[in-house]
């Protein structure tokens, strides 16, 4: 991937959208004022971290693991440990849950 590609630079803040019944009407933006980036929605390319955390995080998801103690075993059972290296306790991973996820089930918010 292009390092154009990786993210937008010049993202532009998204306008409320007009309800429309008519195809074309109520767009967020003027066609052809703005480059069609391929990955328009993000500020900065994701961190090693942060694609490894990802991906973890899809793992234990697909074992059918959803609740935040077993996450926080999971995670540290895996040494997939916090942004500082340190290994998850339900309070890190709660406080990095309102920026990635939300938690359901039991010891979740």
């Amino acid at each position: 991937m292009k390092a154009d590609q990786e993210f937008n630079l010049a993202r532009v803040p998204q306008q409320p959208t007009i309800s429309s019944v008519g195809g074309g009407n109520g767009c967020i933006h003027s066609p052809g004022g703005y480059r069609n980036l391929v990955w328009q929605s993000r500020s900065s390319a994701p961190t090693p971290w942060t694609l490894t955390f990802i991906a973890g995080l899809e793992t234990l998801f697909d074992e059918g693991i959803e609740t935040l103690p077993a996450l926080v075993q999971g995670l540290n059972s895996a040494a997939l440990y916090d942004p500082q290296g340190q290994p998850w306790q339900e309070a890190t991973l709660r406080d990095l849950s309102v920026f990635c996820f939300p938690f359901h089930g039991a010891g979740g918010a």
